[in-house]
């Protein structure tokens, strides 16, 4: 497909949504009754060119959620964001969340292997996937950038970034606690935040939260009487905001999380495929069951510190400082075999240290030239200090396969961008970026019948990445632009296997055209994008005699094409809405002739590996065709006071978690709801809401073998009751 023809499709999608935002105009002024504070969506602002502006002034594609949004929409953690964002789905390897955005996502589970879709709390880069899935709690808001983050945010940003935003401390002081109870597996969540000042200068902020949850997943045959998928988590986070100039301001914070989920490592054969299916003895359980002799662990540590540093020595100048340092800590063990039979189970611990400082200076936001530069340093520590397979149950079985390994990265950056502005309506942008990174990878067998052995290897990968853009205004609220840019993912051991090998680095070219506006508040945008992406880094891994064994490889090349429509505002006094679609009529891999693929035996139950398999023209992994999302907010006084109820609808129309068009993920539609009502003081509200009202079973994640073609699935419906006060 041409560029024309993707031109064609962003107009069409600008006729297809200009009636509602037209309605939506008529509407809102239809009405003159006062506006309930709570519905008014208000002009929308975001820092993805790491300074404040206005959505509408960004040309790139950037869907936003603020906080309150989340909470009305049942949107509880990261795993659930592809629910308000179109293009992106919420999914993982194991335990590493590996989120997918316009079809780029990365799959690599070892230490030091990190997400080509990146993760930044509070501008804090999050480089281990094991901390990526975690709950929601005091967030401002959250954005999702789509396409290449290689300028500004460019650690391996080769699909996007998803920007995390908590909230700051203030020196009005407020306080808010809650309480949640879901009926379904008796789910409770509590949580608190509170902040306020503490000197003249001083204001702090300090959040709680715990969730325990007994799980979906009942214990069968040797397991009977027991629960799976439980959730214990408990977390907090602390800021100290000092302020001693209205030029100054440091912020300190700190965090630290503990959840115990075992739901990931839980998962079942799809549709009985097993190879231990004709045995009498074994026991193969279905959806949301669990038989297996090894129990499964997911137990997560998290914790980190920053000290972010804004000065304003001038009007029109702003250096900020970012020093930072996280760590985590990820317990697993699974059962092979996902049967009753002592088949084989796995047992691995690992863990990543990271420190990053990032410096940026800023310019002025208006004049004939604006602009940002930085650099920016990361190191991380990353390992397993111990990776156990068994030929039987684990952690006490018979081991036939260990090692240990570690990942040292240093990565150095420095990064610019230029805006001019001939005209107060046409802006061109160009910005570049400079990176260095170096990998050392160690390794040692601790178990093994051929022999010990051990691996001391390094390589050092550079990279220059850009980004242009030539936007116009048509008028204050109604441009259009295109931009292209690239993108980079460093290259990478494979820390699980020797021969100490690297994958060459990913790289993505990209195209955008689009067109964002809005009409008496209503926020409308559309792109189309066109992508070569080369040099795929892709894993897959099985079991030979009883050992896990991982392939880390890079396909050829793959070509995306596709378009995304957004709108949202206010329908009237009591509406508000949000609407957002996407589709990939083209996300295929050009050339892919060793591709690793496990094909379902029908007559062993189990599946077969075939490597290497000719995927070329199959669809890239994780990429839906179609996606869909609508939320509808109604809000009104009732009683002296506000009600407020939302329904949230999202669309997948499937994808494959495998090449070559294997493992498929069927279309399916989730919905959540919430209804609301505050007291007319604004101190109490209670609550009633849904997750997953239809009970929706899809696949977060799969595992495909020899042995078994297994699945773990997202949370059935759950139904429950809340109560928040606030202070």
């Amino acid at each position: 497909m041409n560029t024309l023809r993707y031109i064609k499709t962003t107009l069409v999608a600008g006729v297809a949504f200009a009636p509602l935002c037209i309605g939506g105009v008529a509407l809102a002024q239809s009405n003159s009754a006062p506006v309930p504070a709570s519905t008014v969506v208000g002009e929308i602002v975001v820092t993805a060119q790491k300074r404040s502006e206005r959505l509408l002034d960004v040309p790139a594609s950037v869907s936003v959620t603020t906080g309150q949004q989340l909470t009305a929409a049942g949107i509880t953690s990261t795993g659930d964001l592809q629910q308000v964002s179109p293009g992106l789905v919420s999914v993982s390897n194991g335990i590493a969340y590996q989120p997918s955005i316009r079809g780029i996502s990365s799959i690599g589970t070892s230490p030091g292997d990190e997400s080509n879709v990146s993760l930044y709390l509070d501008d804090v880069y999050i480089g281990a996937a094991i901390a990526g899935l975690f709950d929601f709690k005091d967030i401002q808001q959250v954005e999702v950038s789509k396409g290449p983050q290689g300028t500004l945010f460019g650690r391996n940003a080769t699909g996007g970034a998803i920007r995390i935003e908590t909230l700051a401390p203030s020196f009005s002081p407020r306080a808010e606690v809650s309480a949640d109870y879901g009926f379904d597996f008796n789910q409770t969540k509590l949580g608190g935040y509170a902040t306020g000042p503490i000197t003249d200068q001083l204001a702090g902020s300090l959040d709680l939260f715990y969730k325990n949850s007994n799980g979906p997943t009942k214990g069968i045959g040797p397991d009977a009487g027991r629960t799976y998928g439980y959730d214990n988590t408990f977390s907090t986070r602390g800021k100290l905001l000092f302020k001693p100039l209205d030029t100054f301001r440091v912020t300190i914070a700190a965090d630290y999380s503990r959840r115990h989920d075992n739901s990931i490592y839980a998962d079942v054969p799809i549709n009985g495929q097993n190879v231990n299916r004709t045995n009498p003895a074994a026991i193969i359980p279905g959806d949301f069951q669990y038989s297996g002799s090894t129990q499964p662990i997911a137990n997560i540590t998290t914790d980190g510190v920053s000290v972010d540093a804004v000065w304003d020595p001038l009007s029109y100048l702003t250096v900020r400082s970012i020093s930072a340092y996280r760590y985590a800590d990820g317990l697993y063990q699974v059962d092979s075999d996902r049967t009753n039979l002592a088949g084989g189970g796995l047992r691995l611990d690992q863990k990543q240290k990271t420190l990053s400082q990032e410096f940026d200076v800023t310019g002025p936001s208006r004049g004939v030239v604006t602009w940002v530069a930085g650099l920016y340093y990361y190191y991380s520590d990353a390992g397993n200090p111990y990776f156990n397979s068994f030929s039987t149950d684990a952690p006490h079985g018979v081991q036939v396969a260990g090692f240990r390994d570690s990942m040292l990265t240093n990565s150095y950056a420095a990064f610019g961008e230029l805006t001019y502005n001939p005209t107060s309506k046409l802006h061109l942008t160009f910005g570049g970026r400079y990176t260095e990174e170096s990998k050392h990878f160690l390794y040692t067998d601790t178990v093994r019948a051929a022999g010990i052995r051990t691996a001391n290897a390094e390589k050092t990968y550079t990279d220059p990445t850009y980004r242009a853009v030539v936007r116009y205004d048509l008028t204050e609220k109604f441009n259009v632009y295109a931009s292209a840019s690239d993108g980079f993912k460093s290259g990478v051991y494979n820390a699980y296997a020797l021969p100490a090998v690297p994958v060459q680095p990913e790289k993505i070219d990209a195209y955008e055209i689009g067109t964002k506006a809005e009409f008496k508040g209503i926020t409308f945008t559309a792109a189309a994008f066109d992508y070569e992406y080369n040099n795929i880094q892709v894993q897959s891994n099985t079991f030979v005699n009883g050992a896990f064994v991982v392939l880390l490889q890079n396909a050829a090349r793959a070509q995306i094409q596709g378009f995304e429509a957004t709108a949202s505002g206010n329908l009237s006094d009591h509406f508000s809405f949000n609407l957002g679609v996407s589709a990939l009529p083209t996300a295929r891999y050009s050339s892919f002739t060793t591709a690793q693929v496990f094909i379902p035996n029908l007559a062993t139950g189990g599946a077969t590996s075939v490597s290497p398999y000719d995927s070329s023209g199959s669809r890239i992994i994780r990429a839906p065709r179609d996606q869909a999302d609508a939320r509808l907010t109604y809000t009104n006084a009732l009683f002296g006071g506000e009600f407020a109820a939302t329904g949230t609808y999202s669309y997948n129309s499937g994808f494959f978690f495998q090449s070559g068009d294997f493992s498929p993920q069927k279309a399916y539609g989730v919905v959540n709801g919430r209804l609301s009502w505050t007291d007319p003081k604004g101190r109490l509200t209670y609550s009633l809401w849904a997750e997953n009202l239809t009970d929706t079973h899809y696949s977060i994640y799969t595992a495909s073998n020899t042995i078994s073609i297994s699945r773990a699935l997202a949370d059935p419906r759950l139904i429950g009751i809340g109560v928040a006060a606030k202070f």
